[in-house]
């Protein structure tokens, strides 16, 4: 498995991929600078990032908070959008065990 905090391009995963994803489902609250948070559907996550589903408008390159279950507010990057869902990047990745206790958890 590549190394979570690597961004060289040789050592993503066969999918484009720096971290393993799992799918979980579960209810987050996320927060815009400025906005109150509100409860968004979390599907994928990886201790570099996640996928989320919002009716919320976020534009790429918007920084964000997530808070997950158990964890404090994180910080986080939208980088793709389709329709209503949303990848995320960590700015800072969760430790890789800390992802893998998230992801049992949230499965």
């Amino acid at each position: 498995m590549a190394n979570a905090c690597t961004t060289d391009t040789e050592d993503l995963s066969p999918q484009g991929r720096r971290a393993e994803r799992a799918t979980v489902r579960a209810r987050a609250r996320y927060r815009e600078a400025g906005f109150n948070p509100f409860d968004v559907e979390l599907f994928d996550l990886s201790s570099t990032g996640f996928r989320m589903i919002t009716f919320s408008r976020p534009q790429i390159g918007k920084q964000i908070w997530v808070n997950l279950p158990g964890l404090q507010p994180l910080e986080a990057v939208i980088r793709r959008a389709d329709g209503n869902s949303f990848g995320c990047e960590f700015v800072y990745p969760l430790h890789p065990s800390v992802a893998a206790h998230m992801q049992s958890k949230l499965r």
